[in-house]
């Protein structure tokens, strides 16, 4: 963190802005506030919110508006919300579709505030929902109208190639480069956030896809098509982000650490930056190791039944756990941490995601997961905080992130530094969404209410 940047600025950016509204709001006093924006920690500061955006960051000692809530933050930090860049939301239709593609028959009716709870009980207050249909859109909807309380949601539209590797409905399908920029001009009217190239499409496509998006300047996440193929042909200006880190690890038949410079090369060269999604494969080499180790997690509790159901008795990474399969697995997760730190060290973007909901990877918790992750693949804390906060918003080039005057007001408050200790962003004493202050009381309450359901 850059140290050089204190509370002079802090001051000046206050006698720039305007006098704070006597407008009824939110003060969060006596904080130790982690603006994430490469400044100082401040200590004892105020943070001030006003319609759902912070109004002013007051040093210990200044006056506080009047008529302002005041919530009493001594020996808490306070950080900016986090941001889960890879996620996949359960509604109606996207379990219906998955489970038509499994072959079974089971209940498929979601509820948008069980789905995405868990997201704001581990602090999460933002995520990419990198497989979005109608039916994460009426969520973002509900989110978004307030009818529930959730956190913001960018939506992405997956093209593959053909045959695709998801059915239609959850994908769509480009055979050309001419459909490629069909379909990504589609997606851009009917209102996606983002563009999700995927991993059967042809080189060609692939390129056009990239530009189309450009022109309409929709940021891409998403897979290194051409497994096997010149991976210098796939990673070009126009992909922001690769999805995960096993995309490079998979780019041989098995993962070769001695390419890894080469793809720190590629990555830098093109100006893609990285959505890790470490504890996407830790987690499935503990299922493929134990399947029974999912059973005693208590995090489980918290799915829908249906999700449960597939992860426990028709999960199909188990199904395929051999001893080749697992070492594979294992020299996934191996080169993965490599690469993720060679990719910090480089100051190549690197965002947290999870991969939510695939098997093993619970929504919200894993979240906090991947931040333990990064730190144990060499990542300082601050360097993964920043992954979970400031760098996916600065990436989509969004008002949050950042604990500074004119940000969207998601907060959390914490009992312990998370600088000091990456595990203490677990230990969230109070969510402020939008505004709104959730104390830890209310968030255990839904989370209790939602387990017995």
């Amino acid at each position: 963190m850059n140290f050089r940047l204190v509370w002079p600025v802090v001051m000046l950016a206050l006698c720039l802005k305007a006098p704070v509204a006597v407008a009824a709001g939110l003060v969060i006093e006596h904080a130790t506030v982690l603006p994430m924006t490469g400044a100082a920690p401040l200590p004892g500061a105020s943070v001030v919110i006003e319609d759902g955006r912070i109004a002013a960051i007051l040093p210990s000692g200044k006056a506080i508006p009047r008529g302002h809530k005041r919530i009493d933050a001594r020996g808490k930090f306070l950080i900016p919300g986090l941001t889960d860049a890879h996620v996949h939301l359960m509604s109606d239709d996207m379990a219906r579709l998955y489970l038509a593609m499994l072959g079974l028959d089971l209940p498929t009716k979601t509820n948008t505030q069980d789905a995405v709870l868990p997201y704001l009980a581990n602090g999460v207050t933002q995520v990419f929902n990198l497989q979005a249909t109608p039916g994460g859109f009426a969520q973002k909807a509900q989110i978004a109208s307030g009818k529930v309380l959730g956190p913001t949601i960018l939506s992405a539209a997956m093209i593959d190639g053909d045959p695709p590797n998801w059915p239609v409905g959850m994908t769509r399908v480009a055979r050309t480069p001419e459909e490629g920029r069909a379909q990504v001009r589609k997606a851009a009217a009917e209102g996606y956030d983002l563009i999700k190239p995927y991993s059967q499409l042809k080189l060609e496509t692939f390129t056009a896809i990239l530009d189309e998006a450009r022109k309409l300047n929709l940021p891409v996440v998403g897979h290194i098509p051409g497994r096997g193929q010149d991976t210098a042909k796939f990673v070009q200006p126009g992909l922001g982000m690769v999805a995960h880190a096993e995309e490079f690890a998979q780019r041989t038949s098995s993962p070769d650490p001695s390419l890894i410079p080469r793809y720190v090369l590629l990555a830098k060269a093109s100006g893609a930056g990285l959505i890790a999604t470490l504890t996407l494969d830790d987690r499935l080499l503990e299922m493929v190791r134990d399947p029974n180790s999912l059973k005693a997690r208590p995090e489980l509790a918290t799915l829908h039944p249906t999700v449960r159901k597939i992860w426990l008795e028709h999960n199909p990474y188990v199904s395929r756990a051999t001893p080749d399969y697992i070492a594979f697995i294992e020299r996934i997760v191996a080169f993965n941490k490599l690469l993720v730190k060679a990719f910090a060290d480089a100051g190549i973007p690197i965002l947290t995601g999870t991969d939510a909901v695939v098997p093993g990877v619970v929504p919200g918790f894993s979240l906090q997961d991947e931040l333990a992750a990064l730190v144990a693949a060499g990542l300082s804390n601050d360097q993964a905080l920043t992954a979970a906060t400031r760098a996916p918003c600065e990436w989509i080039k969004s008002n949050c992130g950042t604990v500074a005057v004119g940000m969207r007001a998601d907060l959390l408050l914490l009992d312990g530094d998370p600088l000091a200790d990456i595990a203490n962003t677990r230990r969230i004493h109070a969510l402020v969404l939008g505004g709104r202050l959730i104390e830890k009381a209310e968030l255990d309450r839904r989370m209790a209410a939602l387990t017995a359901r």
